[in-house]
């Protein structure tokens, strides 16, 4: 293995082909990686410091060891491709541009960690990633890369927890995107085991595959040279939300955060910033704390983290009680119930801050409510989902308590809803992210509410479990440029209106 080499991941143009990503980097590093014996291409990872790339920072090489050396001679290899994270997009942006790089670091897996079988887990929803997937494998099994190795792609649904690495194991056995038990990670319990061969599992996303192949093709020590000590080589942030030019971005780890949301991302629209959310999972990011490297370890001496680097800007306009109210509803709402603590602790925290900002619905102890239920959640957890509830919302309410206090003793005039960025979609050349708007329809159960559609002003029959809505031209052009400007779509910006006009009695 050499150093000096190109570990950026996203190239200024999509590579459209095989050959065209040939063309950029030379040569094939899974091909070549098979004059390497598993044992240096490990050692070589170890040496690059490269950290998981999918939220938990965990050391790749150290992990890819594991595996090699199980006693089970049965592995598999998964890549979670099932980004779901509200504020992030850069595994969906990085297969849509560069498929090629994840594809290459799932064939060095498998032949290092000795798997016969891989798998990529993609919600069915992700239509242009699966096309280019498709594309870019039949290419690559032509030429030679997954020789001996079986890929198969895993179409699931749109659940939050589907990403979740223990429920995406469920999902390709049986179905059910449903975390195990916690004692049950991958790397004891992987794929279609049981006690006498318990077939470990790889479990990587997409952006970490990726940053294999350049490593085995330019080395350890030439990747190590970028980020940090902490965090080497580059991070693909995603920026959202109160920004003038929302979107995906390729930095060295380290650069202060302040710079992609200044530099990349056009600064904020309006007011100063508030704070950041990275993602849902860990503590909000003051307005004061923005000169702080993005890199693990500096995001989380500041009581926050790194996660899978969505970053969603909150400005002063922003309501902190909606905004919690948001975040708390969709953990509520995405709790799968196999740990009944976690399903009624977040829905008591949820319904609480329902309660503060619905019209004679508040009381006096609503806060404490919201705090007991959040911190309540884990118990004998079996994912992260409850823990990302208890760090939170209680960060939240701590930070943001002057906004928060008002409330219990008499309604407030009522801001607008905080629309849950999760990323649909990203039109690159208008700079807009759409947003998943059936999050909004969404029940606990997992089912929905049908779509309220706006109709035209003309005979027609009705859709068999929709309202039709007759709208004046003018009020049909300014939801339609109130949803451009959000990145939401108009039947969940009606719902919102009528679910709020029908709860405050005045539709009754």
């Amino acid at each position: 293995m050499t150093g000096g080499g190109d570990h950026w991941l996203l190239p200024d143009e999509p590579f459209e082909s095989w050959a065209a990503y040939l063309a950029h980097h030379g040569s094939s590093a899974a091909l070549d990686s098979r004059a390497t014996s598993p044992a240096t291409i490990i050692e070589e990872l170890e040496r690059s410091g490269l950290r998981g790339r999918g939220g938990a920072g965990f050391p790749t090489g150290l992990k890819w060891r594991t595996i090699a050396n199980h006693a089970c001679p049965v592995r598999y290899v998964v890549c979670n491709a099932a980004e779901g994270e509200p504020g992030t997009f850069k595994d969906r942006f990085l297969l849509r541009r560069n498929p090629y790089a994840c594809l290459e670091g799932i064939a060095i897996a498998a032949r290092v960690v000795g798997a016969k079988k891989a798998f990529i887990g993609v919600k069915e929803s992700f239509k242009p990633e699966l096309e280019r997937l498709r594309a870019a494998i039949l290419e690559m099994v032509a030429a030679g890369v997954f020789e001996d190795i079986e890929l198969e792609l895993v179409e699931g649904p749109g659940e939050y927890l589907f990403g979740e690495e223990k429920a995406l194991l469920r999902f390709i056995e049986d179905g059910l995107p449903l975390p195990r038990e916690a004692e049950a990670p991958p790397y004891e319990l992987g794929l279609f085991g049981d006690q006498r061969s318990p077939n470990p599992a790889l479990v990587n996303n997409v952006e970490t595959f990726a940053h294999v192949a350049s490593i085995v093709r330019a080395g350890g020590d030439s990747f190590r040279a970028l980020g940090t000590h902490d965090t080497p080589g580059t991070v693909i942030c995603t920026i959202s939300g109160d920004v003038a030019r929302p979107g995906v971005f390729e930095v060295e780890a380290g650069v202060p955060l302040s710079l992609l949301i200044d530099e990349q991302a056009g600064g904020v629209r309006g007011a100063p910033v508030k704070a950041v959310l990275a993602g849902i999972s860990t503590r909000p990011i003051p307005a004061d704390k923005l000169h702080t490297p993005v890199d693990f370890g500096s995001l989380a001496l500041i009581g926050s983290g790194l996660g899978s680097a969505g970053f969603i800007v909150l400005d002063e306009s922003r309501s902190m009680p909606r905004v919690a109210q948001t975040i708390a509803r969709f953990l509520y709402v995405e709790s799968c119930n196999q740990c009944t603590a976690c399903k009624h602790g977040l829905g008591a925290a949820s319904k609480a801050i329902d309660g503060m900002l619905a019209a004679g619905d508040r009381h006096p102890d609503d806060l404490e409510r919201v705090v007991f239920g959040a911190r309540s959640a884990p118990q004998g957890n079996r994912c992260y989902l409850p823990v990302q509830g208890s760090i939170l919302l209680p960060a939240l309410l701590a930070r943001f308590r002057s906004e928060f206090e008002p409330l219990l003793r008499a309604p407030a005039a009522d801001p607008e809803r905080f629309p849950l960025p999760l990323l649909a979609d990203f039109d690159e050349e208008r700079r807009v992210f759409t947003y998943d708007d059936t999050t909004a329809r969404k029940r606990p159960d997992w089912t929905y509410e049908p779509p309220l559609e706006l109709v035209p002003s003309i005979p027609h029959s009705e859709p068999e479990g929709s309202v039709g809505v007759r709208l004046d031209p003018d009020v049909a052009s300014a939801l339609r440029e109130r949803g451009s400007a959000t990145g939401r779509q108009l039947d969940a910006i009606a719902n919102e209106i009528l679910r709020e006009h029908l709860s405050s009695g005045k539709g009754r």
